[in-house]
């Protein structure tokens, strides 16, 4: 950066200051360190500065004699701040950015991510003569997402965790079973192990195991021969070849009839598979991941799932927590998201208040909820900032929604229009298929979330929306 800059920190903590200092004067920034809060107002009163890096503890505490936070927002022209947030604290971090913050970095801070969020806020900067909705933008320009293993978006704890356990699975041949709920992103967990394995140059192929029926399920997944069966009119290699040498991501794993878990089991512990209609078993090199949104234990206890191949699948087994237990993670993924919007058309913002009806809803489709709701505001928006108009209804009135809400408003359903004479077959199949439309809606087109919220299993589900 050529142009130095007047930075001002707020901080108790010696050791992360001496660490900010030293990053900021490699750049020829200008930096004032202060703790005392009436150094700090008076600092912030005399002098004109470019950033102003602020504790939330030492904020919060100016909350009473004057607000650091209202005064930096106030000064001509106004100072972005940048809250500095222990994890116990970025609930507060996040309510702040409504108030008017830039944005908030996690401690203990990451060099790479502190300095793009300071040149993203100096080059935001804007003068007291800016439209007033750009005051309004709470998180279009408010933090850097940070993708993790170039593909996870979150700084909350349990993504914290949830990473580290990736780094440690990755380089081994563990096989892994990542569970969570229908829209976290287990497909991008796969990815990350598989690209930071050995196996990182090899294929990565995926298949959704409720997508397909049985007789194609298993000739998908282990190939077969000439004739083996009507309409087999080539050998053909399965998924398991196509992996060979590299990975194999079996999604919704659960859904594997029990008639085809022996022959999964065998291809796991002898490394070998035999195509249908083969006599011959052909070896194989795979590592299998498999992912799931159901309680495999009820289902061994329903008889549904073999023990010995949940045994052999959940080796390793992933947690991914659901989006309403992060909350703290919407405003990054919000953002994240608008800036690959942003890739494609012009530059979003998102609104205070939009963004604090996106916290609050639950979000029962999770990270893919999300990211669609954002979609579909960015098409209806008439401005450069996302208005709480823009969001589902579903989202602008977040407090009327429960909290552990599961299935969709069915009783919002009405019958379709009825014309001509119908048999009551007919009309079954009329109206069953309103219905799946009506619940597919209510999901923001998420058919694993559908199918649960009505007890049917996905495979049922996809025949079912096909008919």
């Amino acid at each position: 950066m050529t142009v130095s800059a007047k930075i001002l920190i707020a901080e108790e903590d010696e050791s992360l200051l001496e660490i900010l200092k030293g990053l900021l004067r490699v750049f020829d920034h200008r930096v004032r360190c202060c703790s005392d809060p009436v150094v700090i107002r008076e600092l912030l009163d005399s002098r004109q500065w470019d950033i102003f890096f602020c504790d939330t503890r030492l904020w919060r505490t100016s909350l009473k004699e004057g607000d650091f936070l209202e005064m930096a927002c106030q000064a001509s022209p106004p100072i972005p701040v940048i809250l500095l947030a222990d994890y116990a604290e970025v609930s507060v971090a996040a309510a702040a950015l409504s108030r008017g913050a830039f944005a908030w970095l996690n401690k203990p801070l990451k060099t790479g991510l502190a300095m793009q969020t300071l040149n993203s806020a100096l080059s935001s900067r804007v003068s007291s003569s800016s439209k007033p909705i750009a005051q309004e933008v709470a998180a279009g320009k408010a933090q850097v997402a940070e993708e993790h293993f170039s593909l996870i978006v979150g700084e909350h704890p349990s993504m914290q965790d949830l990473y580290r356990q990736i780094k440690t699975a990755a380089p081994t041949e563990m096989t892994v079973l990542i569970q969570g709920e229908s829209g976290t992103g287990k497909e991008l967990v796969a990815k990350a192990i598989h690209q930071n394995s050995p196996r990182a140059n090899k294929p990565f192929v995926a298949i959704n195991c409720a997508s397909l029926p049985e007789n194609l399920l298993e000739s998908e997944l282990f190939g077969h021969m000439k004739g083996a069966f009507t309409g087999a009119v080539r050998n053909k290699n399965g998924l398991f070849l196509a992996a060979d040498g590299g990975t194999l991501f079996l999604d919704e794993v659960g859904s594997i009839p029990v008639s085809m878990q022996l022959a999964l089991l065998r291809a796991l512990q002898e490394r070998e598979i035999r195509p249908v209609g083969s006599l011959q078993n052909i070896p194989v090199n795979v590592r299998i991941l498999a992912a799931t949104n159901e309680d495999l234990s009820q289902r061994m206890a329903n008889g549904l799932l073999r023990d010995d191949l949940f045994y052999r699948l959940s080796v390793f087994p992933l947690k991914i927590p659901p989006l309403r237990e992060r909350k703290s993670d919407i405003p990054l993924l919000a953002n994240h998201f608008m800036t690959h919007f942003s890739q494609h058309s012009a530059a979003f913002g998102i609104s205070a208040e939009a963004l604090r009806a996106l916290s609050g809803y639950s979000w029962p489709g999770n990270v893919r909820e999300l990211e669609n709701s954002l979609q579909r505001a960015v098409a209806l928006s008439d401005q450069k900032v996302i208005c709480l108009k823009d969001l589902p209804d579903y989202c602008q009135s977040p407090e009327k929604i429960d909290k552990e809400y599961t299935v969709a408003p069915k009783n919002s359903f009405s019958l379709p229009v009825l014309s001509g004479d119908l048999t009551l077959k007919a009309l079954l199949k009329l109206c069953e298929r309103h219905f799946l439309r009506h619940v597919l809606e209510q999901f923001a087109g998420d058919k694993e979330a559908a199918a649960k919220s009505l007890g049917i299993s996905l495979a049922t589900f996809y025949r079912k929306y096909e008919e």
